[in-house]
């Protein structure tokens, strides 16, 4: 029986694993692909760090070099030790540590039936550290990625008594180190690579604590500089920036001249010559409106402080929330949105233009007929944004 209470199989006698991993069943290991033959974490169920450490650097390396692009995320329980001390106080038949375990213990158990529900090719999931897990995954698309962690979070903590808080990275042949014939590369980039997204973790929570702020957040990092420069920007390793109702928590990076500092946001940059107007809460908990703008592709908000007061660290903890443009003719929220979703702007029609078009949204008969003039109205909205 695991931790979690449920029965599992016993393993067959030629199993390699049985010497090693006496109360799981092998065939419950999360991983595809990566890792495979290694040994299972006796608390979580997971890939026993040692041996990610061990596989994860070649195919990394592999996928990145092919071409393809790579997702790491690591998540940390929040408040783990004062749950553990507050058992201890409180709980009479469950001291501390064992609650502690229990808690791990269930982390693996969901972790482990979520990522068998995932539709990489390859990956796995480890611990990392004595309260984290990490999940590594070959990906088609980041978005996914970072949507699938999002539903990792919230299923945790529908589990767990105590939130989880995610850093995540993504990775491309851009990132590779321009030599690679030294002995030993592919490890120290797996290295920098587990750094930066563990230095984004410990950034936000530490601001979090600071600020007073929820836990169960989910930031989101880029790997460090390779020193050298690519052909081109991988677009793929960048998120789109948030609408709608969204919150996202990054990691921004000086960048620009001595004369005008600019932070870079692990996101793509916004279409058009306007930019895109963003709530940003800093570390100290201010928050001001900045309209983020596209460098080579990349999203990027002004920054008082000249770049190299700011150039130490992994970078500055933001929040970034969308503003949602006013107007004052009214528009309806379905409207709204549409043009908040494709980063159109409202203002750019003609009054008498916008007038017409409300018209005919309010007038609307049916559904079908709404969807179809909003549809229209983002047309030419579109239309007129390139002209």
């Amino acid at each position: 029986m695991d931790p979690t209470g449920k029965h599992c199989p016993k393993a067959p006698a030629h199993d390699p694993l049985v010497s090693s991993v006496p109360l799981f069943d092998p065939a419950q290991l999360p991983l595809r692909d990566w890792c495979v033959g290694s040994r299972e974490d006796a608390v979580t169920g997971l890939v026993a760090f040692p041996d990610f450490h061990s596989h994860i650097p070649r195919a990394l390396a592999s996928t990145l070099t092919s071409g393809g692009l790579v997702g790491l995320a690591i998540g940390d329980v929040d408040g783990l030790k004062g749950h553990v001390e507050q058992a201890n106080a409180t709980d009479p038949g469950c001291y501390g540590h064992l609650a502690g375990n229990k808690v791990m213990a269930r982390l693996g158990a969901v972790t482990r039936t979520w990522f068998h529900t995932q539709p990489w090719e390859a990956g796995c999931a480890a611990t990392f550290g004595g309260d984290e897990v990490i999940v590594a995954a070959a990906l088609d698309d980041a978005n996914a990625f970072h949507r699938a962690i999002t539903q990792l979070r919230d299923r945790l903590a529908d589990e767990l008594p105590v939130r989880v808080s995610f850093a995540l990275a993504f990775a491309s042949a851009e990132h590779l180190p321009a030599d690679r014939g030294a002995s030993g590369w592919k490890h120290h980039f797996t290295d920098q690579l587990l750094a930066a997204v563990d230095r984004c973790l410990f950034t936000h929570k530490a601001t979090r604590r600071t600020t007073g702020g929820e836990g169960g957040i989910i930031a989101i990092t880029q790997p460090p500089p390779t020193g050298h420069s690519a052909p081109a920007r991988d677009h793929r390793t960048l998120l789109p920036l948030p609408t709608g109702a969204e919150t996202l928590h990054v990691l921004a990076r000086p960048a620009g001249t001595a004369t005008r500092g600019m932070l870079l946001l692990p996101c793509a940059g916004p279409a058009g010559l306007r930019g895109k107007r963003l709530r940003v809460t800093s570390p100290d908990g201010t928050t001001h409106t900045a309209v983020a703008v596209s460098l080579h592709g990349q999203a990027a908000v002004p920054h008082e402080v000249a770049v190299t007061e700011t150039a130490k660290g992994p970078g500055i903890p933001l929040t970034l929330q969308p503003v949602r443009e006013k107007s004052a003719r009214g528009v309806p929220d379905d409207l709204a949105a549409a043009l908040e979703k494709e980063g159109l702007h409202w203002s750019v029609l003609p009054a008498h233009e916008q007038a017409q078009m409300l018209h005919l949204i309010t007038e609307s008969a049916t559904d079908d007929i709404r969807t179809a003039r909003i549809t229209a109205v983002i047309d030419a909205v579109a239309t007129r944004t390139r002209s």
